[in-house]
């Protein structure tokens, strides 16, 4: 199993808006493609930058083509939307990760 996670870096200014973007728009999108499963959606617990607030948004993929596929496709389509609706006030960087089991 594939862990698709992002890491989201947000100005406290438009911390309501992007957790209802995350809510609303992002995970219901990535859930749509039938690629993606078991969002998580969570709080980072350590501040990175002042004025800033961290969370990230984990999804589930049974293998690394169909994460790449959808990251590809409908995710560069949302980080595209991402952008234009809070520019530079929202950071973020994707890590693709591989479950281990003990």
């Amino acid at each position: 199993m594939i862990i698709l996670n992002t890491s989201f870096h947000v100005h406290v200014s438009l911390d309501d808006e992007f957790q209802k973007w995350v809510r609303d728009i992002y995970i219901p999108s990535a859930l749509s493609s039938g690629l993606l499963y078991s969002p998580r959606f969570a709080s980072i617990m350590i501040e990175v930058q002042d004025e800033c607030r961290s969370y990230a948004v984990s999804l589930e993929a049974e293998n690394v083509e169909d994460a790449a596929a959808w990251y590809d496709s409908l995710g560069a389509d949302l980080r595209v939307g991402l952008q234009k609706r809070f520019g530079d006030a929202v950071v973020f960087f994707t890590t693709y990760m591989e479950e281990l089991y003990i």
